[in-house]
């Protein structure tokens, strides 16, 4: 064998060793949090200065639904499921008491203090497009907007 057919089998080895890692590290990247577009029964989000970490969540329609909110901000936010066909353009959208958010505008909702970590769980919505916001005052126009997908479940 000669120099050349070394080289050639010495790089032949690193492809192979560069396959095998890529192919770990897609398999260990998996998060709970169901990137956009994976459905998963867990939720990991990041609460910031003014956003959340993630834009979208996917969860199945009717199951219960773990959330872990990290509050890595100073001052409070919330995470807050709108109902089925309620969505807000605008904070002026919003009514002004806090009775008639929760009655008729609110799915499910947590509030969580800076610098805090907290762990919830609900009930999945019946699967369609949900909008979820920071319903505090001046939160939601800063940016702390996102969507959930729940899907239909697989029976």
């Amino acid at each position: 064998m000669g120099l050349g057919d070394g080289i050639m089998q010495t790089q032949a080895r690193l492809v192979l060793v560069v396959v095998a890692l890529m192919l770990v590290g897609a398999a260990c990247s998996s998060s709970s949090s169901g990137p956009s577009g994976e459905v998963s029964d867990s939720i990991d989000v990041t609460l910031d200065s003014f956003r959340f970490d993630e834009s979208s969540w996917d969860v199945p329609a009717g199951e219960e639904i773990t959330i872990t909110m990290v509050n890595v901000a100073t001052i409070d936010h919330e995470w807050v499921i709108l109902k089925s066909g309620v969505t807000i353009g605008n904070e002026i959208d919003l009514p002004e008491t806090e009775e008639e958010l929760l009655a008729n505008f609110v799915y499910w909702e947590e509030e969580v203090a800076g610098g805090d970590t907290q762990a919830f769980t609900f009930t999945a919505p019946p699967a369609g497009e949900y909008q979820v916001i920071c319903a505090i005052p001046g939160h939601f126009e800063a940016g702390m907007e996102g969507s959930l997908t729940v899907a239909a479940s697989q029976e």
